[in-house]
């Protein structure tokens, strides 16, 4: 018999998938989305950050035809990451948006609580010196835990923004876009996924 049992109750898993096929419909999709900047209304009226314009609300990429390549590909994703993970629930992919950041623009902390799984995907990016992904460690003073093999209890978790690359979590997962300060178009994708 075993001196004690652990569960492990809040870890949060976040899983990474590069997509070898981004070189082929990034082009494409990146001048999709600059063309669709300029006709659909700016989303995201209630955020803090603005002047970065998306699509969140004002336009949905997964009912878009342009967008049919790269939205399988993250479905087959999240499958992966919820097989990995063995989740039970059947997830489908509800929403999809667009965020175009420009110099000085930014996301403030938030979460996606509403939905079980959100992805970021980054289109078109400069992974050295392009705004990252940062997660928010959701257990409060962790850093005061001991450090584990299984459990990374660090304050944030930080994502360079390298193009192709997915980025899969809980939605209640809170996460922020650093400031973009280049001179550089940075544009991401993100996904909205519920349990049927």
């Amino acid at each position: 018999m075993k001196e004690i049992e652990i569960h492990n109750w809040f870890p949060s898993a976040v899983g990474i998938a590069d997509n070898k096929d981004n070189d082929k419909i990034k082009d494409s999709l990146i001048k999709h989305c600059i063309s669709l900047s300029k006709k659909k209304e700016k989303g995201g009226k209630d955020w803090v950050a603005n002047s970065t314009y998306n699509t969140l609300n004002t336009y949905n990429i997964v009912n878009d035809e342009k967008f049919n390549l790269l939205n399988k590909w993250v479905l087959e994703k999240i499958n992966n990451y919820k097989n990995e993970l063995s989740i039970l629930n059947n997830l489908k992919m509800e929403t999809g948006w667009f965020n175009i950041y420009k110099k000085n623009d930014y996301q403030e902390f938030h979460d996606h609580g509403e939905h079980s799984l959100s992805a970021v995907y980054f289109l078109k990016s400069d992974p050295k010196k392009d705004a990252k992904l940062i997660f928010k460690n959701p257990i409060p003073n962790s850093y005061n835990m001991p450090e584990y093999t299984f459990i990374n209890f660090s304050k944030k978790a930080i994502y360079d923004p390298v193009p192709g690359r997915l980025i899969i979590f809980p939605s209640n997962l809170e996460h922020c876009v650093e400031q973009q300060k280049t001179n550089n178009i940075r544009i991401s994708i993100a996904y909205n996924f519920n349990k049927y």
